[in-house]
């Protein structure tokens, strides 16, 4: 069953993930939280939370591909959310 909700969740309800690449860890943060989301359910997320936090707004799609929202450097001034293609999250995180 789809769950419809979860594009509108909650950072703290996310899963906490760590970096395992020394590059990305130094630039974003060593650890994030994020939820498995295609980029239409982002698209969608972004939409409707835009006025409220800081989001990194993507291009527009053309086919709808698996992915992350990641919340990074969260609970910071400078936290915000984006999007990931599944392959290069995984490429640079492992759930904690």
């Amino acid at each position: 069953m789809f769950d419809h909700s979860k594009k509108f969740m909650d950072s703290r309800a996310m899963h906490k993930y760590r970096s395992i690449d020394k590059s990305t860890a130094k630039k974003y943060g060593e650890y994030v939280f994020a939820n498995e989301m295609t980029n239409a359910e982002y698209d969608q997320r972004y939409a409707r939370l835009k006025n409220t936090r800081r989001m990194q707004h993507r291009n527009p799609y053309r086919r709808i591909y698996p992915g992350y929202l990641v919340v990074r450097k969260m609970d910071t001034k400078e936290e915000y959310e984006t999007w990931m293609p599944d392959h290069a999250f995984e490429e640079v995180y492992e759930k904690v």
